[in-house]
C-alpha cells in the first residue's frame, strides 16, 4: 500500500507542476493567450486545497482506503481525458474537476499511514510519500536545467527559440568622428571659471 500511495503521489504532483513549462505552447494550440491558459494553474490548486475539508469527514464515514482508490481513479481518467479537450474553456474545466478528483489521495493517506503505522515507524513511511511528492514536483525542475530548453521545446512540440548571441542585435556606437575625438577630450582637464579681477 505504501509503495501505491507513493507512486500516487508522484504522479499527481509531477502532473500539477507540469502545466506552468508548457502554458506558451498551450496558448499556441488553444489560440488563447497566455493569460488565460494561465488560469489553469490556480484552478487546479485552489480545489485541490478546498476540497480537503470535504474528503477528511468522508473519509472518517466511509473509510480512508474507498476515498483515496476513488480519488485515485477519478484522477486517472479525468487526466486521461483532459488530452481530448480542444478549447480553453474546457481545458482549464477539466482542470478543475481533475483536481477535485486527485485531492482525495495525498491528503487522506496521510491519514491512513497515522492510522496503519505505529509512532516508532510512522516516519520511514511519511518520508516514502513526501519523497513521491517532492520528487513529482522536482522531476520538471531537472528537465528544464539538465535538457536544453530548446530540446524541451521541440519535445512539447513547440518551435526552438533562433536566438543565439551571434545573432543578438549589437549596440550601435558613437559616430566615427566621436569616437575619434574622444581621447583627446578625455586628457582635457575641467577647468572651473577663472577669478574675476
Amino acid at each position: 500500500m505504501l509503495a501505491l500511495l507513493t507512486a500516487a503521489a508522484f504522479l499527481i504532483f509531477a502532473q500539477a507542476f507540469m502545466i506552468a513549462p508548457i502554458l506558451p505552447r498551450l496558448a499556441q494550440e488553444f489560440g488563447a493567450s497566455s493569460g488565460v491558459v494561465g488560469l489553469a494553474v490556480p484552478a487546479y490548486l485552489v480545489p485541490y486545497g478546498a476540497m480537503t475539508l470535504l474528503w477528511g469527514p468522508l473519509s472518517d464515514r466511509v473509510g480512508r482506503r474507498p476515498v483515496i482508490l476513488g480519488s485515485l481513479a477519478a484522477f486517472v481518467v479525468l487526466t486521461a481525458a483532459t488530452a481530448l479537450v480542444d478549447g480553453v474553456g474546457g481545458f482549464i474545466t477539466m482542470r478543475v474537476a481533475t483536481a477535485i478528483g486527485a485531492s482525495g489521495v495525498v491528503p487522506i493517506a496521510l491519514v491512513l499511514i497515522g492510522d496503519l503505522f505505529p509512532y516508532q515507524r510512522r516516519g520511514h513511511a511519511l518520508g516514502w510519500l513526501f519523497g513521491g511528492m517532492a520528487g513529482g514536483i522536482a522531476v520538471w525542475v531537472v528537465v528544464r536545467r539538465v535538457v536544453p530548453s530548446s530540446q524541451v521545446q521541440s519535445g512539447l512540440g513547440a518551435k526552438p527559440s533562433s536566438w543565439s548571441p551571434a545573432t543578438a542585435p549589437r549596440p550601435r556606437g558613437p559616430p566615427r568622428e566621436e569616437a575619434a575625438g574622444w581621447p583627446a577630450a578625455a586628457r582635457t582637464p575641467l577647468r572651473g571659471p577663472g577669478p574675476r579681477g
